[in-house]
């Protein structure tokens, strides 16, 4: 049986109509699916539910695979075809893995095995591209607000430059990688853990990440001024930023602790977070 699972609610609430795009897209191959709103099941006990002869298809954004892989237990073994089909905004996810042309959806039973877990505030969480804490955390916040008050579009690039040049106070940080030695940041713009390359719509944070590769990339811009940041921060979309070491550093680690000295938003593949302190990451 093959099952497309989608969210309603995406796509600005556009998110069943486009899922029956993509399910007529993907009919050649699959054949006909059965549709399922998200909303209204128990994920958990669904995938549990599957069979070997199974296949299910996931339609959204990074938003919707963040809800599964948080809302479903055992994703090391999970006995059917699983694949992910893009539909929406915020589709970072599928900048670094390859698509099945044959089928046209990506196969990612794999990249969902073995993900690092953030925990903050007492809470853990999976993650699929990376934790973006800082200036990044405040946009996702700011882009929230804006949302509740129904804007449609969302102009991240000006919420950014806006915070950057005027309201955002950049904290010092203390970092620990690997239960090594701390490390000390002044004016932090950015703290950010990464199992991809990419977040915040093709932001190229960490252009040498590879997916599966049991490391992670943790990439810090700091110790420069508000009009600095910002004239280098569109180096970012280009995966450059971190060739500007004056001011931009990016380790390898297993594990990380990073504490800010006042609480800044953060952004767990785009969902955000208020007022934190400090966040632990590890496989």
């Amino acid at each position: 049986m093959n099952y497309l699972i989608y969210n309603k609610k995406a796509d600005n609430g556009h998110g069943c109509c486009a899922a029956k795009e993509k399910a007529k897209e993907l009919e050649g191959y699959f054949g006909s699916f059965e549709m399922i709103d998200s909303n209204t099941i128990d994920l958990n006990e669904f995938s549990k539910s599957l069979k070997a002869e199974d296949s299910l298809v996931l339609c959204g954004g990074d938003g919707t695979i963040n809800y599964f892989i948080n809302h479903v237990e055992d994703l090391d073994n999970l006995p059917y075809q699983f694949y992910f089909v893009e539909s929406g905004t915020g589709n970072d996810f599928v900048r670094d893995i390859e698509i099945d042309l044959e089928k046209g959806c990506y196969h990612i039973n794999d990249y969902v095995k073995g993900l690092p877990v953030v925990e903050v505030k007492g809470q853990k969480y999976r993650f699929v591209n990376g934790i973006g804490f800082g200036i990044d955390g405040e946009c996702c916040k700011k882009a929230d607000e804006l949302k509740e008050k129904g804007a449609k579009k969302i102009d991240y690039t000006g919420i950014t430059v806006k915070l950057l040049l005027f309201k955002y106070k950049a904290p010092n940080a203390t970092v620990v990688l690997d239960d090594g030695e701390e490390l000390y940041y002044k004016k932090t713009y950015l703290a950010s853990v990464m199992n991809g390359q990419f977040y915040g719509g093709g932001m190229q944070v960490a252009p040498e990440q590879k997916r599966n590769s049991k490391e992670l990339s943790f990439v810090v811009l700091s110790g420069t001024n508000r009009v600095n940041a910002l004239m280098n921060f569109p180096s970012i979309f280009k995966g450059e930023l971190v060739k500007k070491t004056k001011i931009c550093q990016a380790h390898k680690c297993k594990k990380a602790t990073v504490k800010f000295d006042h609480p800044t938003a953060l952004q767990i593949d785009g969902e955000t977070i208020k007022d934190v302190l400090e966040y632990s990451v590890s496989f």
